[in-house]
């Protein structure tokens, strides 16, 4: 895939808080990390933010999801909650706090919405190791 770029006042993440450092509302650390956690059980709420960000995010996605040697996975997850709610990619850390088994799920239902994305770009579609976290090695 051609890597697209747009600069940073062109992605619709940053006006909608993705890169903020604090929770929104005065919310607190832990109730934004459990937030995440929370927001990512629910699939069906979880799928249509992702459905949103790749409707409404055009510069940011096509900025970051044309991007091979990052983890789109990880980045449709954080853009899907910042989209629903404002809380920033920096609680991200609540993913970890998901079972084994619920990471997976939610790590499925991202990799469908990305390759609806791809498809409609007339792009092919990825496996979740193709569109996953990279290691060193695959990186350089």
């Amino acid at each position: 895939m051609r890597r697209i770029y747009h600069t940073w006042e062109k992605w619709e993440c940053y006006p909608a808080g993705f890169y903020e450092n604090q929770a929104p509302d005065g919310m607190a650390a832990g109730a934004a990390l459990k937030a995440y956690a929370v927001f990512l059980r629910d699939t069906p709420r979880f799928e249509r933010a992702l459905e949103r960000v790749i409707n409404e995010w055009k510069n940011s996605c096509e900025h970051y999801l044309s991007n091979e040697n990052m983890n789109r996975i990880a980045w449709l997850g954080q853009a899907s909650m910042c989209i629903e709610t404002r809380i920033p990619a920096c609680f991200r850390g609540g993913f970890n706090t998901l079972k084994p088994q619920e990471q997976a799920t939610a790590n499925a239902a991202a990799l469908k919405w990305l390759n609806v994305w791809l498809e409609r770009r007339g792009e092919p579609t990825l496996t979740m190791e193709e569109a996953g976290p990279k290691t060193k090695m695959d990186l350089y």
